[in-house]
């Protein structure tokens, strides 16, 4: 059997297995569905870029005519909107000026079979049922095939099921976020007003009136636009409305979404999203690992789920390579994983919730000479290894001043989301 199995063919897993076969490790992935699968996140951010290359998927991403994501727009409930543009921050190791918006679906079917093609194999409709362990040492997986339990057995598991956190729910370490509470509907549409001029093909924000309110808007190809309502669970819970009276109502409160929306033609069924953030309270034990959203995640904001999920196969794969050299599978040898995962995570973390305190004030930071190229390299997603993150501590000085501010004209725009 492979010295490392993976549980789940996702972007995570299969970015993992793709990195193991080019390092000449043998690997399995066990994938409970079947691909193609339908999947909700559908954008991604530029330092992804960087792990195609390492994998050699890059030029698949272009040969299948992704959408290129130039940029990204906010718009105000006011009406007034706000670009960045990525080239403003050339990225280290990245030679183009744009990411992608991907139908996830198409997306993790490729990803997965270029795994296969550089070695792993792969097992698609082969759920894991749970992780072995010899004490506290992991030691496979018993998988359910053809309607029998069958055990498989390896040095190294990795967990990569995603929201379906298999070992996160059979150690009993998955912890709710106190303060995400998000909620999503979504859907697909034909006949939305994109525009004219590069913002077309941007990743676009409208600011909601109601509390940590937002919708998104990616173009998933040149005809069809995926629009998202992203709201506190609380206020979701509250409307008695169903999801498209519910919808229309909160796409019609921002001036440029309505107009956006005005011809908008629906061509699938309303989807829901809740119980986004969570994490683990450990990434890894003996013998194990878990990467992506099966570690952590925090919120759908910034697309940082597939990048989380890229760079923690990556990095997983390099603590994984040393330990096979070494015979040491223990905890302590993948320790260095979890903190550099965790200190990403946390930053990313940071950011998304003064984002969330702040919403249409987040603009200010935007616009401003001082701060918005580093805004841009979060945005990008340049998050890991960092010591440093001055942009975060100053967007907290201007929460803070606005809130000790009786008579400040932006005191009602801030939120109530708690910072400490």
């Amino acid at each position: 059997m492979s010295d490392v199995i993976i549980i789940g063919g996702g972007p995570a897993g299969s970015a993992l297995g793709s990195y193991l076969s080019r390092a000449g490790i043998s690997n399995t992935i066990f994938e409970g569905s079947i691909f193609p699968r339908e999947h909700v996140g559908e954008s991604l951010v530029t330092s992804t870029t960087r792990v195609f290359k390492e994998i050699g998927f890059l030029e698949t991403m272009e040969s299948e005519g992704f959408v290129h994501k130039f940029g990204a727009s906010w718009h105000a409930p006011t009406g007034n909107e706000f670009s960045i543009e990525f080239r403003e921050f050339p990225q280290e190791g990245i030679g183009q000026e744009y990411t992608y918006h991907v139908n996830r679906s198409k997306f993790d079917q490729l990803l997965l079979k270029h795994a296969e093609k550089l070695g792993t194999k792969v097992y698609e409709g082969v759920p894991v049922k749970q992780v072995l362990f010899e004490g506290e040492q992991a030691v496979g997986v018993r998988v359910n095939l053809d309607n029998q339990d069958v055990d498989f057995h390896c040095k190294v598991v990795v967990d990569a099921s995603g929201r379906g956190t298999v070992l996160g729910r059979q150690l009993n370490l998955k912890k709710k976020d106190p303060i995400f509470n998000q909620y999503a509907v979504h859907a697909w549409f034909e006949d939305l007003d994109r525009g004219e001029g590069p913002s077309r093909e941007y990743i676009h924000i409208y600011f909601l009136p109601v509390e940590r309110g937002w919708v998104w808007h990616i173009p998933i190809t040149d005809k069809i636009t995926s629009v998202g309502v992203v709201v506190e669970k609380e206020v979701f819970m509250q409307s008695k409305a169903g999801l498209e009276e519910y919808f229309e109502k909160h796409t019609q409160m921002n001036p440029d979404l309505a107009k956006a929306m005005r011809n908008a033609r629906r061509i699938n069924e309303f989807k829901r999203e809740g119980d986004y953030s969570y994490s683990m309270e450990k990434f890894v034990g003996s013998g194990y690992l878990m990467v992506g959203d099966a570690a952590r995640f925090v919120d759908p904001i910034f697309s940082s789920g597939v990048s989380v999920a890229l760079y923690s196969a990556k990095y997983a794969a390099r603590e994984i390579v040393k330990a096979l050299e070494t015979g040491d599978l223990s905890a302590e040898a993948f320790q260095p994983y979890e903190d550099t995962l965790r200190g990403g995570v946390q930053v990313w973390y940071e950011f998304i919730r003064l984002y969330y305190k702040l919403l249409p004030l987040f603009t200010h930071f935007i616009q401003s000479k001082q701060h918005r190229l580093e805004v841009l390299q979060l945005l990008q997603g340049e998050v890991f290894d960092r010591q440093e993150v001055p942009v975060l501590q100053a967007m907290r000085d201007y929460i803070q001043k606005v809130e000790e501010t009786d008579s400040h004209i932006f005191k009602q725009h801030l939120t109530s989301i708690p910072l400490d």
